[in-house]
């Protein structure tokens, strides 16, 4: 509980943490997260005097309180609120979320702030993979630009002296040139400004229970937890052509479909896959195309795959009632598998390559990916699907030219034509264009190579 003052009023914290964390499922990651997290929390030099944060830490473990969003699922933010520390930590957060917390912190009073940004990251950019998208330097920046922000510091009167935030972050990629553009705001906030200071304070009792609490809280749920089962039985069938695309984080992932014959298109850059809301209602996906191999393409993915190796696992050890297991067992039979197997366009700091991880589980599987190259011009299309009276589902190959091409250029150009028997109906058309910009270089989320119908 806060301290009350001679008013009754009670007075707010001196000190200010607000911490970010997100899980995946790879062991590296975690660990990569803890430590960046201790190197955060032991880069605040706060004076003992106001802030004994080694008690603060151990009082945050057992004392805060958990909100989960009922908006952002997976998202939750653990807090307490003591005499000298007010601690938040959001784990799984949405970009939105992290960008309100972030107007909080420095609309704070609190004299004393520290802000780690830790999580799992692009290795060559830095940029954060959050529940619902990316948080680049360039995101951070428009933050602390806030014109409203601004405005809301100049009607309030300015402080005796201007309160400290500390800021840890990723210090590589674009995060290493952030620093100029930092000092420069800080007369414009009212504000000292400290981007990523030394390590200052040992390591303590507290701040090893916090990690480890912090770590309990980021273990990455199974694959059943994470791709739930459908709530109703029965399955989907869906006959008109159509196309979803299904936002995954830095990349999204799309699904076609005609006359029963599903196509589903990368998987996006969440381990919790939003097409599973989708597919999971679907007996068969029946054409799995991935345009390029990399941290916005196959995380969700391999979710899937891992959910289809757990299943086997589950028939194998038996237990617990049919209907239960038939309930948690229920996913699409996958079919062809299309995928230029080489090393990962895009990586996360400490992570597995995707790409060899898709190929590992693929043949845990007994799936073999085939590879897309156009050949000779002009292209021929393979024929993914036909039926006599109804119609013919062609696919094209427009990139990569041919079948030696260098790594470097295995993503895929694919174009989808359907061809209805009807002369009186539409021929439809949906392009998967290849990915030449890695979505770390632009300042944007890339989808499925940007799908385009007409």
């Amino acid at each position: 509980m806060a301290a009350v003052t001679g008013s009754g009023v009670a007075a707010a914290p001196s000190s200010l943490l607000l911490v970010v964390g997100s899980e995946f499922g790879s062991p590296g990651l975690l660990t990569y997260v803890l430590e960046e997290l201790e190197r955060g929390i032991r880069s605040w030099d706060v004076d003992p005097g106001i802030c004994n944060l080694d008690e603060q830490l151990k009082v945050f473990v057992s004392r805060h309180s958990a909100t989960f969003s009922s908006i952002v699922k997976g998202q939750r933010s653990l807090h307490h609120r003591g005499d000298s520390l007010e601690t938040l930590v959001l784990l799984n957060p949405s970009d939105k979320s992290l960008c309100d917390e972030l107007r909080n912190l420095l609309l704070d009073p609190a004299s004393h702030k520290l802000l780690v940004l830790a999580g799992p990251c692009l290795e060559e950019t830095g940029e954060l993979l959050l529940r619902t998208g990316g948080f680049s330097p360039h995101h951070f920046l428009q933050v602390l630009k806030d014109r409203e922000i601004r405005d809301i510091l100049a009607t309030t009167p300015p402080p005796a002296q201007p309160p400290i935030l500390t800021i840890t972050c990723p210090t590589f990629g674009d995060w290493a040139q952030l620093a100029p553009a930092v000092s420069g705001l800080q007369g414009a906030l009212r504000l000292q400004l400290r981007l990523n200071p030394p390590a200052q304070l040992p390591n303590s009792e507290g701040l090893c229970e916090f990690l480890e609490y912090v770590a309990e809280s980021l273990e990455p749920p199974s694959p059943f937890e994470l791709l739930e089962p459908p709530t109703s039985g029965g399955f989907l069938r869906l006959g008109r052509p159509c196309c979803y695309i299904f936002p995954g984080g830095l990349g999204d992932a799309a699904f076609f479909a005609v006359n029963g014959f599903t196509v589903l298109v990368n998987g996006g850059s969440n381990p919790k896959s939003s097409f599973w809301k989708l597919v999971r209602h679907l007996d068969r996906v029946d054409a799995v195309l991935v345009t390029h191999p990399g941290a916005d393409s196959l995380p969700g993915l391999n979710s899937l795959l891992r959910r289809k190796l757990a299943e086997r696992s589950e028939v194998a050890a038996g237990g617990g009632s049919w209907d239960d297991r038939l309930r948690r067992l229920i996913s699409p039979n996958l079919g062809v598998v299309f995928f230029n197997a080489c090393e990962a366009a895009s990586r996360l700091a400490r992570g597995e390559d995707e790409a060899e991880l898709a190929l590992s589980l693929l043949a845990q599987l007994g799936i073999t990916p085939l590879p897309l190259s156009r050949g000779p011009v002009p292209a021929k299309p393979t024929v993914l699907f036909e039926k006599m009276g109804v119609g013919r589902l062609d696919m094209y190959v427009l990139h990569p030219p041919s079948a030696g091409t260098e790594r470097t250029l295995a993503s895929v150009c694919a174009l989808l034509v359907w061809h209805p028997a009807g002369p009186g109906e539409k021929v439809v058309r949906v392009l998967f264009p290849a990915l030449e910009v890695p979505a770390r270089a632009r300042g944007d989320a890339p989808g499925p190579g940007g799908a385009a119908a007409s």
